[in-house]
């Protein structure tokens, strides 16, 4: 019954970082205005809910070559994704506008739909049938590596005011 129980637990976190990584994207994949800080939580949630898949039962999965292979190449398409992005920062606000970032959507909704699978799998059948830890680590590591040249490249562009500021009050 406790394994049982792991099980259930490690994958409805994994489930919960994978939704919260959904919600944390919807502004930022609708080009609106977000807090800096929106970019990469979204990235962190996201491995947290593919780490949370692939180190149970045991750490031992995080030594599969092959599947680092296929995280580093979606890691390369991250950072290129985020470096080639048009967007707007406003250094004293703390914001961004990603403009065409409809990949961050795409992307987390990728991601709770394979956790969804997951989960499912899980409560359906025997413990020897596949998981998605491929399709959630290769996510993972695009939105990890695309947040990471987001906030450097933010960091290096001009200011832009996306703040509206309220107008000082007019004398007469």
């Amino acid at each position: 019954m406790s394994a049982i129980s792991n099980i259930y637990l490690t994958h409805g976190a994994m489930l919960l970082c994978a939704l919260a990584c959904v919600v944390v994207a919807l502004p930022e994949g609708g080009g609106r205005i977000v807090a800096a800080w929106r970019v990469p939580a979204t990235a962190v949630l996201a491995g947290v809910a593919a780490l949370l898949l692939v180190a149970y039962p045991t750490w031992g999965e995080l030594k599969n070559p092959e599947l680092w292979m296929f995280s580093i190449v979606a890691g390369v398409a991250g950072v290129a994704r985020g470096f080639w992005m048009q967007l707007d920062v406003d250094h004293a606000w703390h914001l961004l506008r990603l403009t065409r970032a409809a990949d961050c959507r795409v992307a987390t909704f990728a991601l709770a739909g394979l956790a969804l699978v997951e989960v499912g799998l899980a409560f359906s059948g025997p413990a020897d049938q596949p998981t998605m830890e491929l399709g959630m680590t290769v996510i993972a590591s695009f939105l990890i590596a695309r947040a990471a040249a987001v906030m450097v490249r933010a960091r290096q562009e001009p200011q832009s005011d996306l703040h509206d500021r309220p107008s000082p009050p007019v004398e007469e």
